[in-house]
């Protein structure tokens, strides 16, 4: 009798890593799709990010020495870069103002 029961043991644990061990294999193959296709995506998003780090590099306006250049033409283009800051500082010192407002209200 104790034969058949260890015989049904061995047979039931046979067939049940059979199950898990079929599991697991369908699982692995699955993460090495996935992880394929994760490194296809990468490929393609690392060569995006070098496209567009060129882009941005090449929309960059120069910063070289100039020298030889004319001073007048150098001056308009400070005088205009400042007054783009002193514009984009007005704009953020309204936006700090409003937001201080809203916090002075709820804390009031």
């Amino acid at each position: 009798m104790w034969f058949w029961v260890w015989t049904l043991l061995v047979v039931g644990t046979l067939v049940g890593a059979f199950f898990l061990a079929r599991r697991l294999w369908r699982s692995v193959k699955g993460l090495g799709r996935e992880l394929s296709r994760a490194s296809q995506v990468a490929s393609e998003m690392g060569a995006r990010a070098d496209e567009l780090a060129r882009r941005l590099e090449a929309e960059q306006p120069s910063t070289a020495p100039t020298l030889d250049d004319d001073p007048v033409v150098l001056r308009e283009r400070v005088d205009a870069l400042r007054a783009e800051r002193a514009e984009r500082r007005v704009l953020r010192r309204q936006r700090d103002e409003r937001v201080w407002a809203r916090w002075r209200r709820f804390n009031a």
